[in-house]
């Protein structure tokens, strides 16, 4: 493999440690971007006024169901409606990074405002800025940044959820020749109820080698365009400050010249502002895990158990280290996925799919030891906590559900390996004529048993000596997984979906472990090896668990943890048929109650 893919995780399916994408560690944004940053510190403390004000009032958001007005002014004046508009049209212009430090500056403020900014700012307003013409950037990017309207992204239906490739809300041309007329409905819509401005995705009919088939169309539309009605709101467990709507598109009249970017190319639309999507999703939930570590540590020291704070007792150590060293490496990933979207010669869809997921499964982690820690107090208000869990939620299924996106790294992470072992096989044929081709594989499989197929070419403090040797081992023996893996299930790879995701799953492990390493090294080179005892303790206890569940996933793919798959595939085809448990009780068997049929519409 090559770095013409300019992807560090897609390498490290094949073995390959591309350590001048992660090393050394991008500078902090001060250094890149002074102006950056100082435009991104401005609007931090502009936010923090808003609080300090009593602006922005976190629980009352959550009572009522909604964000004030005040609240939406209030981030109008200050500019945190324009973080990802140019400044030509109003906005901030803040790069990837600025951006990331300030949409982790509203999470750890509140959900549903982080939400708001996330669909107005990051996905709504970065699609225009992506995929607009001139024209369009000129109509509704200063309307935006201005806050005269919200924006909106509707990609998510209730048939098909986020797969914008398999939408099935279809455009049809309209009979005038001018536009076109969509049939569909979108549903969990952030902003949908009151913005005024939304880019929507519908299947238009292209000509593909000579034949007529439907692929995504990115458009912007407005609710005041003729057949566009919103059906609901939503009332939901967490961040209930936040609207999510439900519209319904019947025969919506959308002009030409509201197509964004090339008819037939809308899935490029939504994977760019995806990507843009779970970068601050994954620095809202970092920010906030941030917060949640102080929080942890704060109340387990004011709480006394047994004549001791609970702090002084190990079991509560273990988890606030383990919070602590989690939230380090999810920082590291940030920052380096943050400046890898600052360049224009990256592919970071993976990495930043992964930061996501990982970022996610931290905060609902450490929320949940937090209710835990505070016992009854976690569980019931006017304490907060019971709110932090339900806010931390949705992060799990937003931006893509984690399952799908472990699907997506590790699926797209097994084609280079696929690609190879298919050219191979046809070079096999022909022996003589390939020996090239032969020869080269097969060096390349000598080095990769030796666990050299390629070293991390970077200077590391001789404390981060041990983990790199484990970085580099586990690099080779995930590449040795994806062949063996490959070669097991050929075509039929994509319906092993354990396998794929424990594939996934190692592949985040070493980006993660990747990052911290280079993260702290930065650190090391910046404050000296002395200044960096905590860092280095945060380091070390990270890479050892991460090792250990690494080591998990891969002997789960070995034949005895394929065989369990089997038993697995069973229960649930048992399950299936019978539509649910029906193993007997063990004290007394007495009926279930009755219960109404799951159901995909709203139940009455």
């Amino acid at each position: 493999m090559t770095t013409s893919s300019r992807s560090f995780v897609r390498g490290l399916f094949e073995g390959e440690l591309h350590t001048q994408l992660l090393f050394p560690f991008p500078p902090s944004l001060d250094r890149r971007s002074p102006d950056d940053a100082a435009a991104a510190r401005r609007l931090v403390d502009a936010l923090h006024h808003l609080v300090d004000t009593g602006v922005i009032d976190p629980p009352a958001i959550d009572e009522a169901e909604a964000i004030p007005e005040a609240v939406v002014q209030g981030f109008a004046r200050a500019g945190l409606l324009g973080l990802s508009i140019p400044r030509e049209y109003g906005g901030e212009g803040l790069s990837a990074s600025g951006y990331a430090v300030v949409a982790g500056a509203v999470a750890a403020v509140d959900a549903s405002l982080a939400v708001l900014i996330g669909v107005h700012c990051g996905l709504s307003s970065k699609a225009i800025v992506l995929f607009g013409n001139d024209e369009q950037k000129a109509r509704y990017l200063p309307l935006l940044a201005r806050g005269e309207t919200l924006g909106a992204y509707a990609l998510t239906e209730p048939e098909t959820g986020s797969d914008a490739q398999n939408i099935v809300t279809r455009a049809e041309r309209a009979p005038d020749g001018k536009g076109w007329l969509l049939y569909g409905r979108k549903h969990w819509i952030g902003n949908g109820q009151r913005a005024g401005v939304i880019v929507t995705f519908a299947q238009t009919p292209v000509e593909r080698d000579g034949e007529v088939v439907r692929r995504p169309t990115a458009f912007i539309i407005r609710p005041d365009m003729p057949g566009f009605s919103v059906a609901r709101t939503i009332r939901k467990l967490g961040i209930r400050g936040s609207t999510q709507a439900e519209l319904v598109f019947d025969g919506l009249y959308v002009p030409d010249d509201h197509v964004l970017g090339e008819v037939g190319k809308g899935f490029r639309v939504a994977v760019n502002a995806l990507n843009a999507g779970r970068l601050s999703l994954a620095a809202g939930c970092t920010a906030a895990s941030r917060l949640l570590v102080d929080e942890y540590v704060r109340y387990a020291e004011l709480r006394t158990q047994f004549g001791a704070p609970l702090m002084s007792f190990e079991v509560t150590q273990r988890k606030a280290a383990t919070i602590a060293a989690d939230t380090y490496a999810s920082e590291a990933m940030v920052g380096a996925l943050a400046a890898a979207l600052d360049g224009t010669d990256v592919d970071a869809s993976l990495e930043a799919a992964i930061a996501k997921v990982f970022a996610s499964e931290l905060i609902w982690r450490a929320t949940d030891e937090l209710v835990q820690l505070a016992g009854g107090r976690g569980f019931v208000k006017p304490w907060p906590y019971e709110r932090w869990l339900r806010d931390a939620r949705i992060n799990r299924i937003f931006e893509g559900a984690n399952e799908i996106l472990r699907l997506y790294v590790g699926l797209n992470g097994v084609q280079g390996t696929a690609a190879e072992l298919q050219e191979l096989a046809e070079a096999l044929k022909h022996p003589l004529q390939h020996w090239e081709r032969v020869a080269e594989y097969a060096t390349g499989r000598v080095k990769n048993v030796l666990g050299r197929h390629e070293r991390l070419e970077a200077t590391l403090h001789p404390r981060l000596a041990p983990h790199v040797r484990y970085l580099e081992q586990h690099t080779a023996e995930l590449a040795q997984a994806t062949e063996r893996a490959v070669m097991r299930h050929k075509k039929r790879i994509i319906e092993r979906q354990m396998v794929v995701e424990r594939l996934a799953d190692m592949a985040t492990e070493l980006y993660a472990r990747a990052a911290t390493l280079s993260r702290t090294q930065q650190l090391v080179d910046e404050r000296g090896a002395d200044a960096c005892a905590h860092e280095f303790d945060l380091c070390d206890l990270f890479c050892v668990t991460s090792g250990r569940r690494f080591r998990d996933a891969r002997i789960a793919l070995q034949e005895g943890g394929e065989t369990i798959d089997d038993r697995r595939r069973g229960i649930a085809e048992h399950l299936r048929a019978q539509r649910g448990y029906v193993a007997p009780k063990t004290v007394l068997d007495v009926p279930d109650v009755t219960r109404p049929a799951p159901t995909l519409t709203p139940p009455t």
